[in-house]
């Protein structure tokens, strides 16, 4: 299942780049990768964060600013060469990436941050799915509410308890948390006591906010800011339906290939995983991973 992720994400990425100067749909794309058209999206932004035809529009753009430097090729020309329908519509979209019209950046060149061409090799395969590093993120303050198990490590990699308490609570118990955040948005969020003796202490939860009603008998817990390395894993498959093999090569790739280089300042230790239920179905899973650096 890895190799099919990965083979159709490397052949779209290919496709892609060898007809930015032709004409470019959905539809040739999907048909030349033999996916659907819904599939191949999900797909895509699961891996790349950016629609599929909006990464077309913006590495042609990318691509462009080679011509724009180049005195010789008028505007017009340059917009119809890179599949823009008119120079105005290659303006508005120029504009829209870089904050500036093609003409004012020709006549004054400045550093632009751009789309490169998709690189799928940071991609690392974990079971059924895959998992890469998607970014540094800084988040607020904000607070949870669900019931909390103490789990040992070892017995959840061959029980896969947390898994089921998670889904236990998704499906039977999220309903009784009045006016949560989000209604569809799963937090796992697992946190290590210290002396660490071998268990972690898992809640199963919903994100809450002043106004959303909590029953007595659940925990509600506040998390101060933070920045966080993030990671997504994105899988054919129901979220639940992650396997003890794709937790486990999900777990040596973040602790062997990025922690190491991570200067660590915590009070606590804990991370939690963030399941958008709405993104997914029975053959599509995409789980973003959240792991602190350090407070702010």
């Amino acid at each position: 299942m890895d190799h099919y992720l990965l083979e159709t994400i490397n052949r779209t990425t290919e496709y892609i780049e060898e007809h930015l100067l032709e004409t470019l749909c959905l539809d040739d794309i999907s048909g030349h990768v033999n996916v659907s058209k819904f599939h191949l999206l999900r797909i895509w932004k699961g891996a790349t964060a950016t629609g599929l035809m909006e990464y077309v529009r913006r590495r042609r753009i990318a691509l462009s600013l080679g011509d724009l430097l180049n005195q010789r090729s008028n505007i017009e020309y340059i917009s119809a060469k890179y599949g823009f329908s008119c120079e105005r519509t290659y303006n508005r979209a120029f504009k829209e990436e870089y904050h500036v019209t093609p003409a004012k950046w020709r006549r004054s060149p400045s550093p632009l941050n751009i789309l490169d061409r998709f690189n799928a090799d940071f991609m690392s395969r974990a079971g059924d799915g895959l998992v890469f590093f998607r970014s540094i993120s800084v988040l607020p303050p904000f607070s949870i509410a669900g019931p909390t198990y103490s789990i040992h490590a070892e017995d959840n990699l061959l029980s896969q308890a947390a898994a089921r308490y998670g889904v236990e609570f998704f499906t039977l118990s999220r309903s009784r948390i009045m006016n949560p955040v989000e209604k569809d948005v799963y937090i796992g969020f697992t946190s290590i006591p210290e002396p660490f003796t071998g268990s972690m202490i898992y809640q199963p939860s919903l994100q809450i906010n002043h106004s959303s009603i909590i029953p007595p008998d659940l925990n509600i817990k506040h998390i101060k800011p933070h920045k966080y390395g993030v990671f997504t894993y994105i899988g054919l498959h129901r979220p639940e339906e992650i396997t003890p093999h794709s937790l486990s090569e999900i777990w040596e790739y973040i602790t062997s290939t990025w922690m190491p280089t991570v200067p660590f300042q915590l009070e606590e230790k804990f991370s939690f995983e963030y399941i958008n239920y709405a993104k997914g179905n029975k053959h599509y899973c995409e789980c973003d991973l959240y792991f602190p650096i350090s407070g702010l």
